[in-house]
């Protein structure tokens, strides 16, 4: 075999022409595409393309060039057939003459690439792979920006299986539509990709599943590898990125997700949803639990129900009920193969009563306990179960012993992790709640700023945090963090192995106007909401709706600067629908005076043709 570096220089000739590829692809213009396909022909490309310029594949020691060089390559061969009937159907009726050779050109080099197989054993005898791969489009005018302008693609509904029965084709479909929907920033399209009774029939199969599940899920897998996901805080594009690195769900890789899927990020509802979809299809296999975002208290916090209704307007409401009856399904732990215990907060107190009335002190609960609590609550203040709070906002300390924190949760010391493990016979705690955010007042923990923390070792095992969002925005604070997760093995899954990654190409955040975190950097911590309490029942809250069109105020000078632009816009829409909720409700005033008074008329001709009989 021929030495490594020509397999190096092969691996660079192509991460450098994907780079290029990738490039063009996202300044292409789309306004002269009217065919789907074709559309998706293009994002198609432009994702390979993208997943071939990565270079996060390098970080993983088991990944040999070779290996990582077929796997980008079978990528693109794998996608050539398809993509080669997209374009033989474009339409080219409006295309010049130069136009027509580029497009030809692309044929071209896409069907010489669905010819070609490249496997381990023959890849480095392949000198001219050297040669750039030839990925030539339409390129029109448009700016060089990455993530290019996809603002007048077209994407076709997904719709519910007829027998309510997902495929991985299904869940795929999901994931690229939301994925290309992130890049159009056009909210009002959002039913037309994901309906609301197709988002509907999510959480209500997802919730039948999660009911029937114990509150310590148990993951036998002795052949099959696991991985252990962090919080994701709404930012679908680390768990696509998650997705993209490590693999899919299947029967020989098993996902534990430690809650807090919704947050600060964009795309909560679409994180949230695409989860469901991989816990329908393969039950077994996903594992989700609840964090502390996944209650009621915390989703109006961070603004969820906007958020949905900004998506799915008067058909909101309902789903967001269904997503907080959902939360309440989720389980609280999983145990790995009787080896690791991972949770979202972490340890919580026994319900015992403790002996020693002289000095007190709080007892550690047990795995037997958890399991007897009751997690599904009945009513809204998730406040009421101690040990429901412990699980969700616990945290570790350096110090020994177990104590009350100034929230929900407990501190616990390295002791406790030690004589948690020994009693459960467990070897390891994976547990997330805190990113580099909580750790950047914390000197003695670590910063998070990998995406992990080794927080104990002790002898019976060790306790580690795992955070799963990267560059994470919290307030008006921005951190350079990179996301990870745990690879854990078989057969004895006790040497983890953490995968850190950065996602640092996303598309601007729908919401980065709506949220108010522009106020926090100059001092306001509770600027106006978009909901609004009704007087008459006080439980019931209006969710006021984003004004489809804002005339007064807007555009703002070239003269201000953020974060004062951004509060000001935000200032301008919000007083917009409110001006609109209060014509909407005068229209339908008047409309009812205007039946009452048809109606009294009516009644009073009746009342004198009864008087004259």
């Amino acid at each position: 075999m021929p030495p490594p570096e020509i397999s190096k220089r092969v691996l660079d000739a192509k991460l450098e022409a994907c780079k290029f590829a990738f490039t063009k692809l996202s300044a292409v213009k789309t306004t002269r595409m009217k065919n789907y396909k074709q559309l998706r022909t293009l994002l198609m490309l432009k994702e390979i393309s993208r997943r071939g310029a990565d270079r996060d594949f390098l970080k993983d020691p088991e990944n040999s060039v070779t290996r990582i060089l077929c796997s980008v390559l079978k990528q693109v061969v794998s996608n050539s057939d398809r993509s080669l009937k997209s374009l033989r159907g474009f339409h080219y009726e409006t295309l010049d003459d130069q136009e027509k050779q580029q497009v030809t050109r692309m044929i071209s080099s896409v069907q010489g690439t669905s010819s070609r197989k490249y496997e381990p054993e023959t890849v480095d005898h392949l000198d001219d792979m050297t040669e750039p791969m030839e990925m030539e489009i339409y390129l029109g005018n448009g700016d060089d920006s990455v993530g290019g302008d996809f603002g007048d693609i077209i994407l076709e509904p997904i719709s519910w299986p007829l027998v309510s029965r997902l495929t991985l084709e299904w869940v795929e479909t999901l994931m690229g539509l939301l994925n290309q929907f992130t890049w159009k920033n056009s909210v009002s399209e959002f039913p037309m990709v994901l309906p609301h009774t197709v988002a509907v029939s999510l959480v209500d199969c997802a919730s039948q599943i999660l009911n029937k599940e114990s509150n310590c899920v148990k993951i036998n897998s002795e052949n099959s590898r696991v991985i252990v996901v962090g919080d994701l805080h709404g930012q679908l594009h680390d768990l696509l990125k998650i997705f993209d690195q490590s693999g899919r769900p299947s029967q020989n890789q098993s996902f534990v997700f430690n809650g807090n899927y919704i947050g600060r990020g964009s795309w909560s509802l679409e994180v949230f949803l695409v989860l469901l979809a991989w816990k329908i299809l393969m039950p077994k296999n996903v594992v989700l639990l609840r964090g502390s975002s996944e209650t009621r208290v915390s989703a109006e916090e961070l603004d969820f129900l906007k958020e949905i209704c900004v998506r799915y307007g008067e058909h909101g409401p309902m789903l967001y009920s269904k997503c907080i009856d959902c939360f309440k399904m989720l389980p609280l732990a999983s145990v790995i193969s009787n080896s690791v215990y991972a949770t979202h907060g972490g340890l919580f107190q026994s319900s015992r009563v403790q002996e020693d009335t002289v000095n007190p002190s709080l007892l550690l609960g047990s795995l037997e306990e958890l399991d007897k609590i009751e997690r599904r609550q009945i009513g809204d203040n998730d406040d009421e179960n101690i040990t429901l709070n412990h699980v969700l906002w616990s945290c570790p300390w350096m110090a020994d012993g177990l104590s009350e924190s100034n929230y929900k949760g407990l501190l616990w010391g390295a002791d406790c992790t030690e004589t948690f493990l020994k009693q459960s016979n467990l070897k390891m705690i994976i547990r997330s709640h805190e990113g580099p955010d909580a750790r950047a007042d914390r000197e003695d923990m670590g910063n998070m700023l990998s995406g992990y923390s080794i927080d104990h070792e002790v002898e019976s095992g060790k306790l580690c945090t795992i955070f799963s969002a990267s560059m994470f925005s919290q307030g008006s604070r921005s951190y350079e963090n990179e996301g990870a997760y745990v690879v854990l093995e078989p057969p004895n899954f006790t040497e983890p192995r953490f995968v850190s990654y950065t996602v640092e190409n996303v598309p601007r955040q729908m919401w980065e106007n709506r949220t108010g975190n522009g106020f926090a950097s100059i001092g306001i911590a509770n600027p106006p909401s978009w909901t609004v309490p009704l007087p008459n029942d006080p439980s019931q809250i209006l969710q006021l709706r984003e004004p489809p069109q804002v005339f007064e105020g807007l555009p703002l000078p070239e003269s201000i600067e953020e974060p004062h632009k951004s509060n000001y816009d935000y200032l301008f829409r919000l007083i917009s629908a409110l001006k609109q909720e209060i014509q909407t409700r005068d229209n339908r005033e008047k409309e009812l005076m205007d039946h009452l008074t048809k109606t009294k008329a009516t009644l009073e001709v009746i009342s004198q043709m009864s008087s004259s009989l």
